[in-house]
């Protein structure tokens, strides 16, 4: 699969799903400097939004601390 960054393409060499605090996601594994991608796409299909000021993501079924 083939993920975009910009105007920039990588390809994902791996896709594993982990069960998390929000519920289980996917996540493509690539080459990147980058520790962690979350998409607006992702953010929307989740039902969720980081709140920037206090570091935490908000969802329906409660607030979870972003460390």
């Amino acid at each position: 699969m083939k993920v975009q960054f910009s105007i920039s393409f990588t390809l994902s060499i791996r896709l594993i799903i982990v069960k998390t605090l929000i519920r289980q996601v996917k996540f493509h594994i690539i080459y990147a400097k980058t520790l962690f991608l979350l998409s607006l796409a992702d953010i929307n299909k989740l039902r969720v939004y980081f709140n920037n000021l206090s570091n935490i993501i908000v969802t329906l079924k409660g607030d979870i601390l972003v460390i």
